[in-house]
């Protein structure tokens, strides 16, 4: 009882670096309970501007905006995809397409931090890790089940979603990030897909691009900002005009069209 006591408020607390074991400190259930503090939302403006406070009015101008957000805009991208060149090639095909082993799972599961929030099931990263002897076989087996039929379960795809507060202050829906809560399981599949894209995404995407792609940091493109700005600040002779632009752009897994993405796979 008294270990399932300190890992509830472990997990509260988002400290990952405590380890298993430390003290029950003033501290450690400040840092659970002032999460809780920051991340309640009070009042939120709609889209004509209008500050809404009621709990049922809160609910309708995340439920709209959300609607607005993934609802599919009609849109021709047929001059997109014919610039679009194959990058992969046949060999690259062969090794993504080859059976799934144990091990890759096994791999996914275990680069999850054990305290990681779980999906509406309940089940976090380390009880898996925890019960991997038990349980990999089966998991394996019924997810490559699925991969292979392309049909998940139901409740497989349930998900959680919880907003995380951007800047100190949030007044509209913008400026909460929303952050998915899936199944575990269903991260596993993802990791595994995701680590034989690894493989190949350094021919799939440019040169310029800074993520996503190991050995290039996001940071990269925050270097270049700064340095930009710091050059037109300095500049005090010549009849050169230098002007900086801060464009509010979503980003691109915000919005997903299916139709689109189909397209590029194709």
């Amino acid at each position: 009882m008294r270990n399932n006591y300190y890992a509830y408020w472990r997990q509260r607390a988002k400290a990952h670096w405590y380890r298993d074991g430390d003290r029950n400190t003033i501290f450690f259930h400040a840092s659970a309970t002032s999460r809780k503090k920051v991340n309640r939302i009070l009042s939120l403006d709609d889209d004509a501007g209008n500050k809404v406070t009621s709990e049922q009015g809160l609910k309708d101008v995340a439920w709209n905006y959300f609607v607005n957000i993934f609802q599919q805009q009609a849109s021709d991208f047929s001059s997109v995809i014919n610039v679009i060149h194959p990058s992969i090639s046949v060999n690259d095909n062969d090794i993504l397409t080859t059976p799934f082993t144990k091990a890759e799972f096994r791999d996914a599961i275990f680069s999850m931090h054990p305290d990681k929030c779980s999906g509406p099931n309940g089940y976090s990263p380390g009880f898996y890790q925890h019960f991997w002897n038990l349980c990999g076989d089966d998991i394996f087996k019924e997810c490559c089940g699925w991969l292979d039929t392309g049909q998940f379960p139901p409740d497989l795809n349930i998900t959680n979603i919880a907003l995380i507060p951007k800047g100190s202050s949030q007044v509209s829906m913008k400026d909460w990030r929303p952050i998915a809560l899936c199944n575990v399981l269903y991260k596993i599949i993802s990791k595994v897909l995701a680590n034989r894209l690894k493989n190949v995404l350094l021919q799939c995407i440019s040169d310029n691009q800074s993520a996503f792609v190991p050995g290039r940091s996001i940071l990269d493109n925050a270097m270049v900002a700064i340095e930009v700005l710091h050059f037109m600040k300095a500049k005090t002779r010549g009849e050169d005009r230098y002007v900086a632009l801060k464009l509010d752009i979503s980003k691109a897994y915000d919005r997903m069209d299916w139709n689109y993405l189909m397209a590029v796979f194709t």
